[in-house]
């Protein structure tokens, strides 16, 4: 009997966990080695997409080459989106929301307003497979894409960026979540791997932020 509430009261616990306000909530992403690094900020970001239309916490984790141009994992990195229950992410969501994000982007960082961006595009589409995917998450949904987009802040030259993007939700949650892991290497490369792993490792840490 003990046994049988404790097991309640971690499913309790873990479900209470994910329906607190998303900028309460504190998540887990594994880092490969120390030097991977990482940021937080609030969606829509203001500094370059404020049109988006997610709204919710993105938790990033940046390889160690990310800015750099002659390393193997150049802009190679994985991002967690902890969003609000509308829009219900699919394709057509998605497709729309990646292209403000990655125009935005590039558009602030080219301190271009006006850059020209009818070169871009964003392709996306389900998968379907058995992908690895983080402890109790329910309603899983897994998608490729693709994007091709001025890289800003190395190279400032159009680069082909790969998505393996995965969304579900919690029981007992009313928000959804989406991670995303983006290189421009091609999704059969052993680099994979390692951002495969880190989406596996994702989670929402039991004591939050006060």
């Amino acid at each position: 009997m003990r046994f049988i509430l404790f097991l309640i009261f971690l499913v309790s616990g873990f479900s209470v966990t994910s329906a607190l306000p998303l900028d309460k909530q504190q998540f887990i992403l594994s880092q490969p080695t120390p030097k991977w690094f990482g940021e937080r900020i609030a969606l829509p970001p203001k500094g370059f997409a404020p049109d988006l239309g997610l709204k919710g916490i993105e938790e990033i984790l940046f390889a160690p080459g990310m800015f750099k141009a002659d390393q193997p994992d150049f802009f190679s990195y994985v991002f967690l989106f902890a969003l609000e229950a509308e829009p219900v992410l699919d394709v057509k969501v998605l497709k729309k929301e990646l292209f403000i994000y990655y125009s935005g982007l590039s558009k602030a960082r080219m301190e271009n307003p006006n850059l020209d961006t009818s070169g871009f595009g964003v392709k996306v589409t389900t998968v379907e497979g058995n992908n690895v995917s983080p402890k109790g998450a329910v309603n899983v949904k897994n998608y490729q894409a693709e994007i091709l987009w001025l890289e800003p802040f190395a190279t400032k030259k159009m680069q082909t960026l790969y998505f393996e993007l995965q969304s579900w939700q919690y029981k007992g949650s009313p928000y959804q979540y989406l991670f995303v892991c983006a290189s421009p290497q091609k999704p059969d490369k052993p680099l994979w791997n390692t951002l495969r792993t880190i989406r596996a490792s994702v989670a929402i840490q039991s004591k939050q932020k006060e």
